[in-house]
Formats: structure tokens, sequence, C-alpha cells
């Protein structure tokens, strides 16, 4: 009798903060879906001493993992079709495999299919699937603090990934790196992603421990029929936002945004070590020093995200002109130290930059669904980071450093933030328009008619 209250209990407390351990679910999930990607920067020196391959054709692997990381247009169908919780386990796997494959390449060539789409595809599997169950558990209210708290295990990927990668390349040799790291990504992906679960399935099995067995079947089936509904639901609703001015503001600017943010997951690294001369340590150090600011602009964001006065696609614009700024300075630096403090303080920016988009999305098109919200904001974050890593690197190969590289991103943040920042002007001035008209409607219905002569009496004086 004890143990059936123990059970109630925690089955009751389990169900109550169900959404809180489906962040911590999801965090752990990004944590392995991002940190062997973007730590690639690490990876970057050795596969290209190894292949003796130009910084533009060894960017481009890590471009290409981390773009598919975010714009597989496979995961929205299967998610659809499958769930969250099979589709993050497929990733996992496809995951694993391409860091394992990936250590045993002849060439250069070979790693575009094995870290390139393998480790890319398996990692937008389990993103994917992370980000939409987020969505679905906290679409408006603590909307902010959810997704910083997910996403806050990009950070600590990178914190944790960086210095683990560096120690096993230099006692292992990248090759036994990228096998050891696969085999922790496996197991942390597969025991994080059996317990993933949206709002819907986890109704559907309640149903089923409250009704029985038949109910639960009746349900499950009721899900799998409006699942087929919904996908043609969701097609019409796409092509009638995609009509919409303000999401290709939206696409456009939130894609130059990361065009320009991939050059510090890309090119950072590289950057210390050619421009600066650093040595492997200290360029750990600066990779390990931006990751930890990130945490921290991520935390400070979950606590007061949601108490900000404004729009949150605010703070993704201001977020953009501090990178151009950032971007422009870096260019001066040359001390150790200086370039460790400006790791750090670049941190937090790069923390909110990335966090402070799902908010705002979901504030700007919440209203047609997590699923279409999902992929106005990974779409534009995959096109980015594809175009991005082979734009600074090729610019390197050009004029030897990355000197006119930097210049452009900070032109590109620059006009990241122009076209954010028309979508609430727009928004402001059809407000106010609106209310004029409807200000004229109210005067023209409270004018006092002209009196009407009474019936019957001549209109003759």
């Amino acid at each position: 009798m004890a143990e059936s209250h123990s059970f109630t209990g925690l089955s009751s407390f389990v169900k109550r903060y169900h959404g809180h351990f489906m962040v911590i679910i999801v965090f752990l999930q990004l944590f392995t879906a991002t940190g062997p990607a973007y730590t690639y920067s690490i990876l970057f020196v050795s596969v290209q001493e190894e292949f003796a391959a130009g910084a533009a054709l060894t960017g481009w692997v890590g471009s290409l993992a981390s773009a598919l990381i975010f714009c597989s247009p496979i995961s929205p169908v299967l998610i659809k079709r499958l769930g969250p919780r099979v589709v993050a386990m497929l990733g996992a796997t496809l995951l694993t495999c391409g860091l394992v494959a990936t250590s045993f390449v002849p060439a250069l060539a070979y790693a575009f299919l094995t870290f390139g789409i393998l480790v890319g595809v398996g990692g937008n599997f389990i993103y994917q699937s992370g980000v939409k169950v987020i969505l679905d558990w906290y679409p408006r209210d603590n909307c902010s603090r959810a997704t910083a708290g997910a996403v806050l295990g990009t950070s600590v990927g990178i914190l944790a990934f960086a210095p683990l990668l560096n120690a096993l390349i230099a006692t292992y040799g990248w090759r036994n790196a990228l096998r050891i790291i696969g085999g922790i990504t496996f197991v942390l992906s597969a025991a994080c992603g059996a317990f993933i679960a949206s709002p819907t399935e986890e109704k559907t099995r309640e149903n089923g421990v409250e009704e029985g067995k038949d109910a639960s079947t009746d349900a499950a089936s009721e899900v799998v029929a409006n699942n087929s509904t919904e996908g043609a639901t969701f097609q019409r609703t796409l092509a009638r936002v995609l009509l919409r001015a303000d999401t290709w503001l939206w696409l456009i600017g939130f894609m130059l945004s990361n065009l320009g943010w991939t050059f510090f997951i890309i090119n950072y690294a590289s950057f210390t070590e050619y421009d600066r001369g650093f040595t492997p340590d200290q360029v750990t150090v600066s990779v390990v020093l931006a990751a930890v600011g990130e945490i921290l602009g991520k935390l400070l964001f979950s606590i007061f995200g949601d108490r900000l006065p404004c729009l949150k696609i605010y703070a993704v614009a201001v977020t953009g002109i501090l990178g151009a700024v950032a971007s422009g300075l870096v260019t001066v630096l040359y001390n150790v130290t200086a370039v460790y403090t400006f790791s750090f303080l670049l941190g937090p920016v790069r923390g909110v930059s990335y966090v402070s988009p799902y908010p705002a999305a979901m504030e700007i098109f919440g209203d047609f669904g997590s699923d279409l919200v999902t992929v106005l904001l990974l779409v534009p974050i995959g096109i980015g980071l594809f175009i991005g890593g082979p734009l600074t690197g090729g610019l390197f190969d050009l004029t030897g450093d990355y000197t006119l590289s930097l210049i452009i991103v900070a032109a590109i943040l620059v006009c990241s933030t122009v076209s954010l920042m028309i979508i609430p002007l727009k928004k402001q001035l059809e407000t106010r328009r609106v209310a004029r008209n409807l200000h004229r409607a109210s005067v023209d219905d409270f004018k006092i008619p002209a009196e009407n002569p009474v019936a019957g009496e001549s209109l003759e004086l």
C-alpha cells in the first residue's frame, strides 16, 4: 500500500513538472547534437594539415554539417509521421555513424559525406525534434526561459567538447578522437531520446493508462489520423505565410545574421592560430572563454527575456549591431590577453543572438503553430551556416588573412539588423493606420443626423 502511494506521488510530481523535465532532456540532446559540429574549428587544423587542403574547402565540411543540423528538409516530414522520439533516436544513430566513418576517410572529399551529411542530418533529427517539443510545451508563457534553457545545451556542448576534442587529438590523433567522441554522443543521445515527448504524446499515453489498452489504441490512432490532416494544413499555412512581407524580411535578416556569426563558429579558432599566432592551448582557451561567455548570455536571457518591455526581435537586432562592432574591433587586437578578454565579452552577445530568435519568432509567427515557427527558425540558420564558412574561408585563401572576412562579416550583420528592424516598424505603421481608420469610422457613426421633417408636414414655408 505504501509503495502504491509512493508511486502515485512520484507519478503526480513527474506529471506536474513534465515540461521542466523536457527542457533538461532537450538541453542534453542539443549538447550532443551540436557539440561535435560546433567544435569543428578544433578539428579544422588537423584535417587541413593532413589533407593539405585550402581553408575554404576544409571549412566547407564543417559548414555543411552545421547547415544541415538546422536545414534538413526531411525531418519535419518524419516528425509528423513518426513523432519526435523515433526521429531523435534515428538522429543519434546517424550522428554516431558519421563521426566514426569520418575517422576512416582517406581523402577530404569523403568527409563531405561522412561528417558534412551524416553528422549534419543526424544532428538535425535530434535538434529539430527537441526544438519542436519545447515550443509545443511552452508556446507563449515562459517561452524565453524554456528555449534559453534548452538551447544552452549548444554552449555547454562547445565548452565540453572543445577541450575534450583538443586533448584527445593531442593524445590519440584526430581519427581516434572522433571514434571516442562518437561513442560518447551515442550513449547520451540515445539515453535522452528515449524520454523525449510532446504534450500530445503524453496525453495519448495518459489516456491509455486511465482507460485501458483499447483506449490507448484509439487515442494513438486518432493522433496518427490527425497527423495526416495536419500535414495538409501545414502546407497550406506555409504557402499563405510565404506571401507575407514580414516573413521574407525575417528569413533574409535572420539568414544574414547567421551568415555573419558563422565566422565565430567555423573560423574563429583558425583566426587565432594563423592571424594571431596562438598555440593550440591558447586557441582552446579562446574557444572555451567564448563558450563560457555564451552560457552567461543565455542564462541572463533566460532570467530576463520574458520580462523585456519590448518585442524580442529588438534583442536580435541589437546583437547584430554589437556583433558588427566586435568584428571590426578584433581586427586590431593582437595581444593574447586582449583576445582572451574579447572572446569572453563576445560570448554573451553570441548567446543572446542564438537564443532570442526563438521567442522572437513565436511572437511574430506563433499564431501559425510551432511546426511553422520551427521551419522559419531553422532554415535561415542552415542557409547562413552553409554559405558563411566557404565565404570567409575563401576570402582567407585569397588574401592570406581574415581581415577582409571580418570587415564583410560586420557589413552583413548591419544589413541583417536593418532587415529585422523593418518588421516591427512595419507593424507599428499598420497598427497606426488601422487605429486612424477606426477613429474615422467612430466619428462618422457618432455624427448627429440632420433633422428629418415630420411625416405629413409640408417642406414649403
